[in-house]
Order: C-alpha cells, then sequence, then structure tokens
C-alpha cells in the first residue's frame, strides 16, 4: 500500500475534524460570528476545507498512479473513501459555511447605523452577491484542474501500460528472431549432414560397382 496515499488520508482527516470542531464553535457562538467579531474562524474553516479538498484531490492522483501496485478490494475502499470525504466537504462543511458567511454579511448589511441610505445598502448586497459568484466560479475552475490532473494522470497510467504492453511484444519479438536462428543452423546442420550423407552412399556405391567388376573379371581371366 502506498505510504504517500496513507499520509494524505491522514492529513485530510485532520483537515476535516479541524474544520468541523471551528464550525461548531461558530455556531455554539453565532451571534458574535453573525456581528463580525469572528470573521477569523470562518477564514480558517474556509482555509482547513480547501485544504481537505486539496488532499482529496492528491488522494485521487496518487491512487490513480499506483497502477495495479493495489488489489481490487484495497482500490475500490480507498475510492470509497474518497467520495465519503468529498461528501463530508460539501455538505458538513461548505454549505453551513456558506450559510453562516451569508447571515453574517447579510446582518452587516442590514445593520442601518452602518449605511446611509437603501441605495448604499442595495449596491453593498449587489457587489456581496457578485463576489460570491466569483468565488463560486473560482471554485469550479479549481475543480476543473483537478479533473483535468486526473485525466492527465490516467494518460500516464495509459501511456505506461502501452509502453508495458510494447516491451513485451519486443521481448517476445526477440524470442521469437532466437528460435528462427536456431531453426536455420538446425536445418544447415541437417543439410550438410544429408550431403554428406549423400557421398557416403555415392561412395558405398562405387565401391560395391568395382567389386562386381572385379569378380568378373577373374572368373574370363
Amino acid at each position: 500500500m502506498s505510504s504517500l496515499l496513507q499520509n494524505y488520508e491522514s492529513e485530510c482527516q485532520v483537515a476535516i475534524n479541524q474544520a468541523k470542531v471551528l464550525l461548531a464553535n461558530a455556531k455554539n457562538d453565532a451571534g458574535a460570528v453573525l456581528k463580525g467579531g469572528k470573521s477569523d474562524i470562518l477564514l480558517q474553516i474556509q482555509q482547513y476545507h480547501d485544504e481537505s479538498l486539496e488532499l482529496v484531490d492528491q488522494m485521487e492522483i496518487e491512487l490513480n498512479n499506483t497502477g495495479n501496485s493495489l488489489d481490487s478490494k484495497t482500490r475500490a475502499s480507498y475510492k470509497a473513501k474518497i467520495r465519503d470525504y468529498k461528501r463530508q466537504c460539501q455538505n458538513e462543511i461548505k454549505d453551513p459555511l456558506k450559510q453562516l458567511v451569508q447571515e453574517s454579511d447579510r446582518n452587516k448589511l442590514l445593520e442601518g447605523r452602518h449605511f446611509d441610505n437603501d441605495e448604499q445598502r442595495q449596491q453593498l448586497l449587489s457587489n456581496h452577491a457578485l463576489l460570491q459568484r466569483s468565488g463560486d466560479k473560482l471554485q469550479d475552475a479549481t475543480r476543473l484542474a483537478s479533473e483535468t490532473e486526473n485525466v492527465g494522470a490516467q494518460i500516464m497510467m495509459d501511456l505506461r501500460s502501452q509502453r508495458e504492453t510494447l516491451e513485451n511484444a519486443r521481448q517476445t519479438l526477440f524470442h521469437a528472431d532466437s528460435y528462427v536462428d536456431k531453426s536455420i543452423r538446425t536445418l544447415k546442420t541437417m543439410t550438410r549432414r544429408l550431403i554428406a550423407n549423400k557421398f557416403i552412399s555415392y561412395a558405398i556405391i562405387a565401391v560395391l560397382i568395382l567389386l562386381i567388376l572385379l569378380v568378373i573379371f577373374s572368373k574370363f581371366k
């Protein structure tokens, strides 16, 4: 099992747990948070959330890069864990944090003593909505980059697999070429033996003919 994969998972669990603890504290002291007195807590939660997602992405990449070094049961287990970590980041951290941020911003925006008129308040609300959309687009871009990186890792795995296939084919061709060379040498040896046997047969026939002629000659002498 990849030690790097285990390290990523351990760090991811720590980051998720830290985010949940801070989120629980923020909810328990919602009044101070909504008034903007503890905005640093919200920032820390966001940082832990981003760190968790990054570690989950690294786990996914490392899982793809391990190739066949992990058995199918272990790979399936890690895939299920990755899905669960993503679900926790979305449902148990991002969504509650988003709600807290919106309530905090809305509370500050709706406090009449901070604004001179409704137009200024409306402008700030519009700016907040624009920033929120920009943040969502940035997260989408980050997710797309992560997916692209995963695709790239998968392509690298496919290329590595194809390279191994080519290496195996090359080895097979090398062995086949060796067998062909051995076969050619065997055929040459057999050909030389056939030629030698042919000459031996001719010599035996010539000796027999000579003996027959000698016998005939001795009878008529």
